[in-house]
């Protein structure tokens, strides 16, 4: 069966962010590209969640683990909601599956990039602002 292109560029990514290659992350990403680093905090932008990840990574220690732990993608035109069940772990972080939301693009070269990266899903609506 082929995987969607979509569960490929998130199977990338997450390779990605455990490895805290940050090249290949970020080329992933939209410029414009919004992260939820957690529920009431945003990084806008590729600059901006370069340094979201690198602190990250010195938050999990340089440990962080993640992985899908299944996935539906949606898509309509050059957009396309991803719903995942994600697990992100660390070190100093048990094992947690949050219920994930991402937005993919598809570029004027046909390659899909996140643009909206919200592995916390609905949590961000109980966020105190």
């Amino acid at each position: 069966m082929n995987r969607h292109p979509i569960a490929l560029q998130i199977q990338k990514a997450d390779k990605a962010i455990v490895a805290e290659d940050f090249d290949t992350l970020m080329d992933i990403y939209t410029h414009d590209a919004i992260l939820v680093v957690m529920p009431g905090v945003n990084a806008v932008g590729k600059d901006e969640i370069l340094k979201a990840f690198k602190k990250i990574g010195v938050y999990f220690k340089h440990g962080l683990q993640v992985k899908q732990n299944g996935m539906k993608v949606l898509e309509s035109g050059n957009t396309a909601l991803v719903l995942a069940n994600t697990v992100v772990s660390g070190p100093n972080y048990p094992a947690t599956e949050r219920k994930a939301t991402y937005v993919f693009t598809r570029s004027a070269e046909g390659i899909w990039l996140c643009s909206i990266d919200n592995s916390y899903g609905h949590e961000v609506i109980n966020a105190k602002l």
